[in-house]
C-alpha cells in the first residue's frame, strides 16, 4: 500500500513538473522539492517502524546504543545526500551534484570510524573469551 501512495505522489509530482517546465520553468525545481518532501513525510511511518525494529535488534545483541545511532545517522546521511544530489542535477547543476556526492560520502566515512571503533572492541572482546 506504501508503494501505491508513492508512485501517486510521483506520478502528480511529475504532472506538475512537466506543466511548470512549459509554464513557468523556474518553478519547476520547486515542484520536484516539493514532491520529494511530501515522498518523505509519507515514509516516516514506515521509517519509524523499521528503526523500533532495529533497536529490538541492538538491544538484543548488545551492542552500545552509540552504534546504532550512528549507523541510522550515516544511513539518513547517505539518504538525503541522494536526495539533494538528485535535485541540484535536476536544477541543470550536475557539478553540484557530484560534489554533494562527494561531501556525503566524506561525511559517511568519518561518522563510520566510531562504528568501526566499536566493532573493533566487540572483535576484541571475543578474542580475550576464547
Amino acid at each position: 500500500m506504501m508503494l501505491v501512495k508513492l508512485i501517486g505522489i510521483a506520478l502528480i509530482g511529475v504532472v506538475c513538473v512537466a506543466v511548470l517546465r512549459s509554464a513557468r520553468s523556474e518553478f519547476a525545481v520547486f515542484a520536484v522539492i516539493a514532491t520529494g518532501v511530501v515522498m518523505l513525510v509519507t515514509l516516516t511511518s514506515a521509517l519509524g517502524e523499521v528503526v523500533l525494529a532495529f533497536d529490538d535488534l541492538v538491544n538484543k545483541s548488545g551492542v552500545s546504543g552509540e552504534v546504532f545511532s550512528a549507523v541510522l545517522k550515516i544511513i539518513g546521511i547517505g539518504y538525503l545526500t541522494e536526495y539533494g544530489a538528485s535535485v541540484a542535477e535536476d536544477a541543470g547543476c550536475a557539478s553540484i551534484a557530484r560534489k554533494l556526492q562527494l561531501g556525503g560520502k566524506v561525511v559517511i566515512f568519518l561518522m563510520s570510524m566510531s562504528v568501526v571503533a566499536a566493532l573493533v572492541d566487540i572483535v576484541g572482546g571475543l578474542i580475550d573469551v576464547v
